[in-house]
């Protein structure tokens, strides 16, 4: 019986070249599976306790923001997977609900926390952890110096600051009664008022600090009432806004009152009733998102926001809700500069790359600059009428 020689060569050239296509398929599996794989983006905001007013709606734009991102095919391919946590507004849960999401959610960045002094407590944080963080601070000390890892959206007190003080001027007012919060947001803010009011001829005549807690803050808004200070300016998130209102009408005080941009919500409308007419606050453009000119580059994005969110939530949006919508509208673009994976080191990178005109201001990014152009005009002053915002300028 005679066997058939077998040619062994086609196996051998089959062989070869199956081993030559072996890497090449692994890598197009590994990158099909990175596309389809989500990104995790943490989110800690105050979803109850007296920050609530700043975390609602913070996470409101949040959610928002990603699924509109998600819509249109996600972050270079990947889907974002949110995890959220509620801080209550204490700064130890911030603390603790930020390394959580880095060491145990291995989330590719942060968003917030809410307020300025749960903030300052993370920054350390996110530097330690090496995770890109956007802060939601009021204050300048978030991002002046710059550190490596931490971006913030809101303006700063100093550009609010600058904003009001030039109201002043204009208004011949050259003497205020500072009443400020004895908090991390109020002392900042106080700093920046007095450090500034010289260069637009304004003098501090009387300066009250307050919890901003309390139930009663009578005797300081007394205090101002017997100064020679021609307004009061609040320096406060709430509830004192609305506490001082109240507080100020009991007392007949008759002089006009402003606040800081941490009561430009319809919180201080709902909460101060008929004692709010007549207020003024120094707010980002989002409460007022026509008065941008057709040519000014926050215009789009601004009646976007404000649109999107009524559309959605069935009500006007509060400034707050930009905070975190700018930090996604950065991490969007940064993502589109990205070769290769992202990573926390290469979103960090990015971002400090990234010009873009957000609800909050214009952004351009660097490393020297972690926030919003201080020249981006990002400030109007509104005014409560017939209980509504108004503007007066």
């Amino acid at each position: 019986m005679f066997l058939k020689a077998v040619n062994k060569r086609p196996f051998r050239r089959v062989s070869m070249i199956a081993k030559l296509c072996a890497p090449v398929a692994m890598m197009l599996a590994a990158t099909a599976s990175q596309a389809q794989e989500t990104i995790r983006i943490g989110g800690i905001f105050a979803l109850s306790g007296p920050a609530s007013f700043l975390g609602v709606p913070e996470e409101r734009g949040f959610r928002m923001k990603i699924d509109e991102i998600n819509k249109a095919g996600g972050l270079n391919g990947r889907k974002i997977e949110a995890v959220v946590y509620d801080t209550e507004g204490n700064t130890t849960k911030a603390a603790q609900q930020f390394r959580r999401l880095a060491e145990s959610d291995n989330v590719i960045a942060v968003i917030g926390p809410s307020s300025s002094g749960e903030s300052l407590t993370v920054g350390p944080i996110a530097n330690e952890l090496k995770v890109p963080t956007v802060t939601h601070a009021g204050t300048e000390k978030m991002t002046v110096p710059v550190t490596p890892w931490v971006f913030n959206t809101p303006p700063t007190d100093r550009v609010v600051a600058a904003h009001l003080l030039g109201v002043f001027k204009k208004r011949g007012i050259t003497k205020i009664g500072l009443m400020t919060a004895a908090d991390g947001f109020g002392q900042s803010g106080a700093n920046v008022v007095k450090e500034l009011a010289p260069q637009y001829g304004v003098q501090v005549a009387r300066h009250e600090e307050f919890n901003r807690q309390d139930a009663d803050i009578t005797a300081q808004v007394l205090r101002v009432k017997d100064s020679d200070a021609q307004a009061m300016l609040i320096w406060s998130a709430f509830p004192a806004p609305t506490i001082i209102l109240k507080n100020a009408a009991a007392v007949g005080y008759k002089k006009p009152i402003y606040n800081s941009f941490a009561a430009a919500s319809k919180d201080l409308i709902v909460q101060g009733g008929a004692n709010a007419e007549g207020t003024y606050v120094s707010s980002m453009r989002l409460l007022a998102p026509e008065t941008l000119s057709a040519d000014d580059p926050m215009r789009q994005i601004v009646q976007k926001i404000y649109a999107d969110y009524k559309e959605r939530y069935k009500e006007a949006p509060a400034t707050f809700t930009a905070h975190s919508y700018d930090a996604l509208l950065i991490i969007e673009a940064a993502s589109k500069k990205i070769q290769g994976p992202i990573t926390r080191q290469s979103l960090r990178d990015a971002m400090e790359t990234v010009s873009v005109a957000g609800g909050n201001g214009l952004y351009r990014l660097s490393p020297k600059s972690h926030g919003p152009d201080p020249e981006s005009r990002s400030m109007i002053l509104l005014v409560v009428k017939n209980g509504e915002w108004k503007v007066d300028e």
